[in-house]
């Protein structure tokens, strides 16, 4: 079974007609290291969920600053938005994207186009159902994020990268940990030696 397919069928049954009618609109894409899967200002066609690789979602300010919205892989630690590659309201309303999105590494990934998910979820109530999960996993993964970059300090959302999600450490290099929890480098250094101190 396809992998995209497997990882929806944890949240939902799908009978086998929906199993290969969503089998049948995806299709696999690969995308080399440093390629910019989505690009600010254009429109988002696509879902695209990892197969291999590592990408990351990013906005840049108005001061010319890079934040680091999002990471993207699929292994153990992977939470649901870390699997797919998509700006979900570029994608849903088709309007042009605030993020890029840029692989980190190879990308190997499996696609579904906004014109198919409109094809398959008009004649399946099961497939819309997949569409309503991930629509509002979304809203959730975006509130969550914004409200913690908006109300909590850099120390505060150190400490809750520690708590929620260590791994990334591991995985992402020290400059993308830092826009991540928008900080220099230097201060996420600083951050690290402070709350080392016994």
């Amino acid at each position: 079974m396809n992998q995209f397919v497997e990882f929806i069928s944890q949240f939902i049954s799908l009978s086998n007609e929906d199993t290969i009618a969503l089998e049948n609109v995806l299709s696999n894409k690969s995308y080399k290291a440093g390629d910019k899967i989505v690009q600010e200002g254009s429109i988002c066609n696509s879902i695209l969920f990892t197969v291999s690789g590592k990408s990351r979602s990013y906005f840049v300010n108005h001061e010319g600053q890079e934040f680091t919205w999002n990471f993207h892989f699929n292994d153990a630690d992977s939470k649901f938005e870390n699997y797919f590659l998509v700006d979900y309201y570029s994608f849903l309303r088709q309007t042009p994207s605030h993020l890029t999105i840029e692989a980190l590494e190879d990308i190997e990934a499996i696609t579904l186009s906004y014109t198919n998910i409109q094809k398959i979820v008009s004649k399946s109530i099961n497939l819309e159902k997949v569409a309503s999960i991930m629509s509002a996993t979304a809203y959730e993964n975006v509130h969550k994020r914004a409200f913690t970059l908006l109300t909590s300090n850099a120390k505060e959302r150190y400490l809750q990268l520690l708590k929620d999600e260590p791994y990334l450490l591991n995985k992402f290099q020290h400059y993308l940990i830092a826009s991540y929890l928008g900080v220099a480098p230097q201060s996420l250094s600083r951050l690290r030696k402070e709350i080392s101190k016994p």
